[in-house]
């Protein structure tokens, strides 16, 4: 089932960024995954009402708008409604309507999009400003004050209703691999590789590929999906534009697949931009299959390779144990290889530990290093654990005090547990709860 997208658009400065934080911050799992790197957080999972959705804002990767670019303005909100499901068009209740609002509003109209008028900046229900909106001719506006809360609750209520009805995905039981990765990486020849046809049109310049692709590829390892993400091409005065849209689709896709297959350009190595991706598809609860192209491009291969590696755990520490393996498109090196791991990966999300394993995991790992105190000299107490759930992997321990187990035991037994049980690439979860 694919997640849905909710993308805020709007000119700048009417609080999408406000209203974005303001949503996440309503209501959030409290569950420890792998230890996180630092970076913005423009594209984040929602929930309300026990739906599911991608909520987007567009004001955070794309680049501010100022007086004279306002057709780049419009330009970026073309592209995020194309790529939503509900559309969240915000504007300021505090400056009125303006010509960029209306030359977005045209567009909403034009092509029928699903979509809310939301009024920012009110602070009590009422205010005649809101029937100035009227004229956008996108419905009955929505006040609301993302800075104090005022009617964001009715908001997610009418967001929910737009939202696309559940339903099962196609080929149901088959597993789902998203090739993803920055543009001009070689994720289409990949594809092309695997099934041995021209499958996908390949170019050389970045982002020829404008849509997902979604192909059933037989193996001696059983059937998969193959889903091809979208890059963009790029054009030099849209540059931030086109990384932040090529980022949202592969997360799109990374959303309806079981395994993240994230393709690195070997001459270029691990970059941030991959590990934004690796974080975000372990947070969606995905494996991850790291496959280094271009290898036929490299000199010296056993060294270059450990030097890879070695620069991949120097920069991204907490992404150290991503599995990889170097591989050529366009020269099939290595290609043989991909089934077995996919279904590897696979296997993982699905596998069961059994409950005596893991307790001795838990006195062993202990007896090694114990748990530190805290400032009263009180150290929490790990009794006993157990497997609570799979696709992903979730693990729950009880402890007398959880609160009292501080973030850094908490990785410790991350690393030590996944290194035990061989979850490298896994999105395992742990859960720790009181014992009663």
């Amino acid at each position: 089932m694919a997640t849905p997208t909710v993308a805020i658009i709007g000119r700048p400065n009417v609080g999408k960024s406000t209203f974005f934080n303001r949503v996440l911050g309503v209501k959030r799992a409290v569950v420890h995954n792998r230890p996180g790197i630092t970076r913005d957080r423009n594209t984040a999972r929602a929930e309300w009402s026990g739906r599911h959705f991608l909520l987007v804002d567009t004001g955070g990767f794309l680049p501010a708008a100022s007086e004279g670019r306002d057709a780049e303005v419009r330009k970026q909100a073309e592209m995020a409604i194309g790529l939503a499901d509900v559309v969240l068009f915000m504007v300021d209740g505090l400056t009125g309507v303006t010509d960029l609002d209306n030359a977005i509003g045209q567009s909403l109209r034009r092509r029928g999009s699903r979509c809310l008028l939301i009024v920012n900046k009110v602070d009590k229900h009422g205010n005649p400003v809101e029937h100035e909106f009227h004229r956008l001719g996108l419905g009955e506006p929505i006040a609301i004050s993302s800075e104090g809360g005022l009617g964001i609750g009715d908001l997610l209520d009418r967001v929910v209703e737009l939202l696309p009805p559940d339903s099962g995905p196609d080929d149901e039981g088959v597993p789902r691999i998203a090739i993803v990765g920055r543009p001009n990486v070689g994720k289409s020849s990949l594809v092309n590789a695997l099934l041995r046809e021209e499958r996908v049109i390949v170019e050389a310049s970045a982002g020829t590929t404008m849509d997902s692709i979604d192909t059933r590829w037989s193996t001696n390892e059983g059937d998969f999906i193959l889903i091809d993400t979208a890059g963009i091409r790029r054009q030099a005065q849209f540059k931030d534009e086109a990384e932040f849209f090529a980022v949202l689709r592969a997360i799109q896709a990374m959303e309806r697949s079981d395994v993240a297959c994230l393709i690195v350009d070997a001459t270029h190595g691990f970059q941030r931009q991959e590990a934004r991706l690796a974080q975000d598809a372990l947070e969606a609860g995905r494996a991850v299959q790291l496959l280094y192209n271009k290898w036929d491009l490299m000199t010296e291969r056993e060294q270059t390779w450990k030097a890879l590696q070695a620069d991949r755990e120097r920069r991204f520490p907490t992404l150290a144990d991503l599995p990889a393996i170097p591989i050529s498109a366009t020269e099939r090196t290595h290609i043989q290889k991909l089934p077995k791991l996919f279904k590897g990966r696979m296997d993982q999300m699905t596998r069961a530990v059994p409950t005596a394993q893991l307790n001795k995991w838990l006195e062993d790992v202990q007896r090694r290093r114990q748990i530190p105190s805290n400032r009263l000299g009180r150290a929490p107490r790990l009794y006993y654990m157990t497997q609570s759930g799979k696709r992903p992997p979730e693990f729950t321990f009880f402890v007398n005090g959880p609160e009292r187990l501080n973030e850094s035991y908490r990785r410790f037994l991350w690393s030590q547990f996944v290194d035990r049980f061989d979850f490298q690439g896994t999105p395992i979860r742990f859960r720790y709860r009181k014992s009663q």
